[in-house]
């Protein structure tokens, strides 16, 4: 209950909505409840001849009949906008607690788990605004008016009636509740490893084809499949036993309603007018206990998204961070590092230099350590030992943000979003002008490659940008690097997988790129030699210690860390 408890928190702006809403429920129950009373009245007056108790009765069936449906449908309206704006609300609060997580704390999690989160776990806790708050102020204004009846036409009603609703409306729902909260966990656990596993098998289905191991993970999804079937099945037995114990409850009440005020001395249409007045009310118990049946459920899913919530980021936003200078240049000194669970280094006492209008190659082996520099000065990962300088100032006392702002970053897997060019050339730049788009598009050679597509910049580039070559989409992260106005460059193998044509292109439009402004620099990290030639200067790395560094031509030689790397390497020229 405390996580549930959380999540009615940060439903706190919309309170007043949610107010609004309850008390228009419990206007449409207390209509609801005078109308079948009332029409019972009307009924037993006429068949008594009472013309002028029948009269009257009419009068307040119209009103009733009236209010109830206008009063329904206001408070339908209230309570649903306010729902889904608080749903909407809560789903950006919780990109907000994953954001700082991206992509150390991300990338132990699995990514169905995270949609999962994000749509089925804040789906499931509509129902704590919608189903629980709402009824429960409903079911305690049904009462109050019914039992306010009873107590003036009916006094020795009014406590069995009390009773037979307490039990349903209070201690039925507490039992439900008990009795779905393991069944609810488990078809909120096993909804989320359907979704992981139904994403690993959509995502890796060609690999898994090609290797054969598509069956096994088909199979893996049809057990989580079943079992989340199972705990469905479950919940559906209770919703049958609780079905039976309220449509036992309604008409037992009207039964002992009817009873009880006739042994009192009421008349027959008063004694009607009670017992339908107490059938009615049980219309108030009936979402109380639905709310109880999915409690389990809500209970999980709040607790799986309070528990993004408690995680910190690798990376912390200082308190009061200090304000950017107007440099750029970068300065690293005695850095070490290694991945959270790692006892192995990535980095070890790295230093190096990165001034404004520098081109620095960043070289070595697979697993030598140039990604990860590039991490570190992206700020994903934090400075465990060592500093990290950007204009002068440590990186660790600026906002993370401020840092990025400064960097521009062009990888192999060319990442791009599932959205139209234009979308993913503005992606660190949100108002740029379509004239600065084909700016840079015609910079990064790409302008071509859109205006071949069927709606130019508005194309929709497919899932991730499968609608484009791999060295198409390479010209388009590009150009979405120029596109920011970042100062500074960091590029990670972006050339690998390119042909020597594309090759040459790609290094062409960096170098004009870096030609147009004096300041403008870029960290080039790669393994292939004819890339060196775009840098002045190389630093190589060996096991995540500096081997070698200086300007390329200085690099070879017979028997360095350089020479090992590029056995045939020949400086252009």
């Amino acid at each position: 209950m405390k996580d549930l408890g959380f999540f009615l928190a940060l439903a706190r702006p919309h309170a007043i909505w949610l107010r609004l809403g309850a008390a228009l429920a419990a206007v449409t129950l207390l209509a609801g409840i005078g109308l079948i009373a009332v029409s019972g009245w009307f009924i037993a007056a006429a068949a008594a001849g009472g013309l002028a108790s029948a009269l009257a009765a009419t009068r307040g069936v119209r009103a009733f009949a009236l209010l109830r449906p206008v009063s329904r449908y206001a408070e339908r309206l209230v309570t649903h906008d306010a729902t889904f704006r608080i749903l909407a609300r809560l789903r950006v609060w919780t990109f907000e607690r994953l954001i700082p997580l991206s992509p150390g704390g991300i990338a132990r999690m699995r990514s169905g788990d995270l949609v999962a989160r994000v749509t089925g776990d804040v789906d499931a806790l509509d129902g704590l605004y919608l189903r629980f708050l709402t009824p429960v102020a409903a079911a305690a204004a049904g009462a109050a008016g019914v039992a306010v009846l009873l107590a003036l036409a009916a006094p020795l009603a009014l406590p069995a009636i009390l009773f037979l609703f307490l039990v349903s409306a209070v201690g039925l729902p507490v039992l439900t509740a008990r009795a779905s909260r393991k069944a609810g966990e488990r078809a909120s656990d096993m909804a989320a490893l359907v979704r992981a596993e139904a994403g690993d098998l959509a995502a890796g289905l060609a690999e898994l084809k090609a290797y054969g191991a598509d069956t096994r993970v088909r199979h893996r999804l049809d057990e989580a499949s079943r079992a989340w079937t199972s705990a469905q099945r479950d919940l559906a037995r209770l919703t049958m036993v609780n079905s039976a114990v309220l449509a036992l409850g309604a008409p037992l009440a009207l039964v002992t309603a009817l009873g009880l005020a006739t042994a009192g001395g009421a008349g027959a249409g008063v004694a009607v007018l009670c017992g339908f007045a107490a059938f009615a009310l049980f219309e108030g118990a009936a979402p109380l206990v639905q709310a109880a049946e999915g409690y389990g459920r809500m209970q999980r899913s709040a607790a799986r998204l309070r528990a993004i919530a408690e995680q910190t980021g690798d990376v912390v936003t200082p308190a009061a961070p200090a304000a950017p200078s107007g440099r750029h240049d970068v300065r690293v000194e005695a850095l070490s590092f290694a991945y959270p669970g790692s006892e192995t280094p990535a980095l070890e006492h790295v230093s190096l230099a990165l001034p404004e209008g520098s081109r620095l190659a960043l070289t070595g082996a697979s697993g030598s350590g140039k990604s990860s520099l590039i991490k570190i000065l992206m700020r994903f990962y934090p400075v465990p030992a060592g500093t990290v300088w950007l204009g002068g100032q440590d990186v660790t006392t600026l906002d993370p943000r401020e840092v990025r702002r400064r960097f521009a970053l062009v990888d192999q897997r060319a990442e791009l979003i599932s959205a139209s060019v234009r979308e993913n050339l503005r992606l660190g730049a949100p108002g740029a002008e379509d004239g600065a788009l084909w700016k840079a598009l015609e910079l990064a050679r790409a302008d071509e490659v859109v205006r071949a597509l069927p709606d130019g910049l508005d194309t929709w580039l497919g899932e991730f940008g499968s609608a484009l070559s791999g060295g198409q989409a390479r010209r388009i992260a590009l150009a979405r690097a120029f596109v920011t106005g970042a100062p500074v460059l960091l590029l990670d193998e972006p050339t690998e997988g390119l042909d020597a044509p594309l090759e040459h292109d790609f290094l062409t439009s960096l170098g004009e790129w870096a030609d147009a402004d004096e300041r403008r620099s870029f960290l080039l990290v790669t393994h292939r030699a004819r890339v060196i030639d775009a840098a002045r200067e190389a630093i190589v790395l060996d096991n995540g210690h500096i081997a070698q560094k200086g300007p390329v031509a200085s690099l070879t030689g017979p028997s360095t860390a350089f020479s090992r790397l590029f056995p045939e390497y020949r400086p252009a020229g």
